[in-house]
């Protein structure tokens, strides 16, 4: 039985006037599968141009570099008001 089938999570909508109560979903932002979703997407977009430096430079969004999503195991964040750290 894994944890996150137990906790519920109450989520507000229509600008804080309903809530829907829901199961924790998996994150899919550090996932393989982001990546390819995101590659798909900007293929799907073509060529676009990009303004930059308060819209006075454009790049070609085949001209940036690509970086690949890593993971956040290991990596430290601060809790509690920032007197604390835990290691993910």
């Amino acid at each position: 039985m894994d944890i996150r089938d137990t906790i519920i999570v109450r989520r507000t909508v229509n600008k804080g006037t309903g809530v829907i109560e829901e199961s924790v979903k998996g994150t899919t932002f550090y996932d393989q599968g982001f990546d390819k979703q995101e590659k798909k997407r900007l293929n799907l977009a073509g060529d676009l141009m990009i303004m930059s430096a308060k819209g006075t430079k454009k790049i070609r969004l085949s001209d940036l570099d690509r970086t690949k999503p890593t993971l956040p195991k290991g990596i430290k964040i601060s809790t509690g008001k920032g007197t604390g750290t835990r290691k993910l």
